[in-house]
């Protein structure tokens, strides 16, 4: 017969969770989280901004956030329109400072807390279709249970950029840029440079980020179109490395760090779907649309739409998607007065097509850059 729920949340990161978890507090009997993978997908360390604490609050979670001990994040540092460093300090911030996290415990954090909240959680296992019916979605999934049929009476789509429920109904991916980021974590000496703040510096094919994950650990990351990765052999760690050494202030507060063993190269495209929900679906986080990386918004913003669809749900108005044109629009405008403040390369193909965007196209769901 398979199981059935009220409903099924496929995918188990931070737009996952919170959704799960949001229902749970509100009285929904049955949620099923549906995870493809075993839950160690290596992933970006990231900072956190200090109003993230407000959808901890709203989730129970705050407390126990804090107790896992991630280091502060102070503020940020940038090189970006200029040659010297300028400072956003969080420390007059009314929720106080941030946080440097590692994915990999805050996305195991979240999903205990869904588990501890009553929610059912399933590691590998694979959508493969759906079918709505009248009154209840029909999921087609494999497993270590082999092929089964699960019946939810709600969707949520949280399966990242491959949006694999909204795609299975039709829905197409509308993309904007070709960005992509290349990451590494790298060894560094405690006592150097490299403190309690994000470091962020332009250069002319893109820019690089920096943050500090532990006392001898970073993570870095460099972003820049998908062309220029490959021109620049930006995708293999000792080209990779010999570019991070010509930086100015990122090289000089990582000081004399060791070059990666390797990289994660992830596409940082921004983008969203054609259509992100229905009467018994809904698209959240990276599923509906995806944010540049220089916004430094993804897990707040997955968070976010993770509880509003669950209180959309709960209220009966599962398909209040129609602030998701509006909000992209406004990204967009604000993504590109951000670009726009860097002026020192402006024939340098990254920063020229960002003074002169691409029309928005369909395209084909790729996976590497």
């Amino acid at each position: 017969m398979g199981a059935r729920c009220d409903v099924a949340v496929v995918g188990a990161g931070p737009a996952g969770c919170a959704a799960a978890i949001a229902l749970k507090r509100l009285g929904v009997a049955s949620v099923l989280l549906l995870e493809a993978g075993d839950g160690a997908r290596p992933r970006f360390g990231e900072s956190l901004p200090p109003d993230i604490r407000l959808i901890l609050a709203q989730l129970g979670l705050a407390e126990a956030f804090a107790a896992l001990g991630f280091d502060p994040c102070v503020g940020a540092a940038s090189s970006w329109g200029e040659d010297g460093l300028g400072y956003n300090d969080f420390l007059f911030n009314p929720h106080g400072l941030g946080w440097h996290i590692d994915r990999a415990r805050f996305d195991a954090f979240l999903r205990d807390a869904a588990l501890a909240a009553g929610a059912a959680l399933r590691f590998d296992t694979v959508f493969d279709s759906v079918v709505m019916t009248g009154d209840a979605a029909r999921l087609r999934v494999r497993g270590e249970r082999g092929d089964e049929t699960i019946t939810a009476g709600f969707v949520l789509d949280a399966t990242g950029r491959a949006a694999r429920v909204a795609r299975a109904l039709g829905a197409e991916r509308i993309e904007s840029d070709r960005l992509v980021c290349a990451a590494a974590l790298i060894r560094i000496d405690p006592d150097g440079l490299l403190g309690q703040r994000s470091l962020l510096e332009a250069v002319d094919y893109g820019w690089w980020y920096a943050a500090r994950l532990s006392p001898d650990e970073a993570i870095v990351v460099v972003s820049t179109d998908a062309d220029l990765l490959r021109a620049r052999r930006l995708h293999r760690p000792d080209a990779w490395y010999g570019h991070l050494a010509a930086t100015r202030h990122v090289a000089a507060a990582l000081g004399t760090a060791a070059p990666p063993s390797q990289l994660m190269v992830r596409q940082a495209r921004s983008s969203r779907l054609s259509r992100a929900a229905d009467q018994r679906w809904r698209a959240i986080g990276d599923a509906a649309s995806v944010y540049d990386p220089i916004m430094a918004q993804g897990v707040t913003k997955a968070m976010i739409e993770g509880l509003a669809a669950a209180r959309d749900i709960v209220r009966h108005m599962p398909d209040a998607e129609e602030g998701l044109d509006a909000r992209f629009a406004d990204y967009l405008s604000l993504r590109d007065y951000f670009y726009g403040q860097e002026g020192r390369w402006p024939d340098a193909p990254f920063w020229a097509r960002r003074r002169r965007p691409q029309p928005a196209v369909r395209t084909l769901w790729e996976v590497s850059a």
